[in-house]
């Protein structure tokens, strides 16, 4: 039975996983210290209108619940790669190989190194990304 690759949303986990470098994102340390010094710079005779700081509150816990959410996000995704790397042990696999040929075995057993799953076949290790097909 042939199927797609068995991990793109692992990909995704581990593509996003890199640290952003750009400069310009405000993270939520920035946003704090920013909103602090708003609040400690403002003219005692026209103080700054609560409504709009409670907005800015508001924001900083959307950004707090997201940056959560993400991170669940990334977790759940890599337990379900996981899970399916540790299905295929016992099983026949055809793996294609950085450099277009073929191969097949059988998963002897399932490693894991630097949050990515690897297949064991023929006591080489291939990234799971590589298991095309599985019988």
């Amino acid at each position: 039975m042939s199927i797609t690759p068995i991990v793109s949303e692992f990909n995704y986990v581990q593509e996003n996983k890199q640290p952003k470098t750009n400069d310009n994102l405000l993270t939520k340390d920035a946003f704090l210290k920013l909103m602090l010094a708003q609040l400690t710079h403002q003219d005692p005779l026209n103080p700054q209108d609560s409504s709009t700081f409670l907005n800015q509150l508001a924001q900083l816990t959307q950004l707090e619940q997201i940056i959560n959410l993400n991170a669940g996000l990334d977790n759940l995704l890599r337990t379900q790669a996981y899970t399916q790397a540790i299905t295929l042990v016992g099983r026949q696999v055809k793996i294609k190989l950085s450099n277009g040929s073929e191969i097949e075995g059988v998963v002897e057993k399932v490693t894991f190194q630097n949050d990515q799953a690897n297949v064991v076949v023929g006591n080489e290790v291939y990234p799971l990304t590589e298991v095309i097909e599985v019988k």
